[in-house]
């Protein structure tokens, strides 16, 4: 059997990463922040369980947590995966959870961290590679396919940033294959670092979400990423830009903006709230 990692970083041994440079020290916000983020707890019908990351047979598969929760009822219901960010499992991911077991979808947060012994990769985002975590993905939908209450052929993801970026991977017609699984139905991808250089076999349907002042991720990286794909696999993207929203700019605890490394994270309200229209309506033509 493919090992979906070893193979997956053959394929992209060449590229050229991004590597986020120091420019100043955390400010006193951020690590106020990074403290919030530990005591945020998931939504009250929670429970964090464990898989493994795919291909789930493997021998040595590495174990992986998930905070699973779901809406009221036996279901069986849809369900979204949410990758977390450079900064690990942060609030505005356990806000994504309440706001899709609201709407109707069994949602799991993915740690692709805490059980390598990371707590971020914002500085060396290599170090648990986004490839590395769309093997992830491929484990958490298999364990959700294996749920009474999940509906095995409706399952989608979101990522945010980094987990953004792992979409970009979770999306592309290789991956499942490599990963011994079947294709996610529905990918949204929050402000990611796009590449253009390999990512070029884009099959499931994948929305993305970014904002015209991101200088962390800058959009036109996602332009050259669908201008470089491959005939006939454009049209499976939607990239969607909004206008002076900066990197994180639905997530509610970016008040006041954080400057982090030099580069601006910053709520935007009226973006936000676009966005969660744009989400909703995607998952549900795809997943109902």
């Amino acid at each position: 059997m493919f090992n979906c990692i070893k193979a997956v970083n053959c394929i992209k041994a060449a590229r050229s990463i991004k590597t986020v440079t120091s420019r100043c020290k955390y400010s006193f916000a951020v690590v106020a922040i990074l403290l919030f983020f530990v005591m945020v707890p998931g939504p009250a019908s929670a429970g964090w369980i464990s898989f493994n990351a795919a291909p789930v047979n493997e021998p040595g598969s590495t174990s992986i947590r998930g905070l699973v929760s779901k809406p009221e009822g036996d279901g069986p219901f849809p369900a979204v995966i949410i990758a977390h960010g450079c900064f690990g499992v942060e609030p505005n991911q356990h806000i994504w959870a309440q706001r899709l077991n609201d709407w109707g979808y069994v949602a799991i947060i993915v740690d692709s961290f805490s059980s390598r012994g990371v707590s971020t990769v914002c500085e060396s985002p290599n170090q648990v590679s986004p490839e590395t975590r769309a093997c992830d993905i491929y484990g958490a939908a298999a364990y959700l396919r294996k749920q009474s209450f999940v509906r095995p052929q409706k399952i989608g993801m979101i990522g945010f940033s980094h987990g953004g970026w792992t979409a970009l991977y979770v999306a592309q017609d290789y991956l499942p294959e490599q990963a011994a699984e079947e294709p996610i139905q529905a990918i949204v991808s929050y402000y990611p670092w796009c590449e253009s250089s390999s990512l070029k076999t884009t099959v499931s349907p994948l929305l993305i979400l970014s904002g015209k002042a991101d200088d962390w991720t800058p959009v036109k990286r996602c332009y050259a990423y669908i201008d470089a794909q491959d005939r006939g696999h454009s049209k499976h993207i939607s990239l969607q830009v909004f206008d002076k929203a900066y990197h994180g700019f639905d997530d509610s605890s970016m008040i006041p903006p954080v400057i982090y490394k030099g580069y601006t994270i910053a709520y935007d309200q009226s973006a936000a709230e676009a966005s969660i229209i744009a989400v909703k309506a995607f998952l549900e033509h795809h997943l109902n």
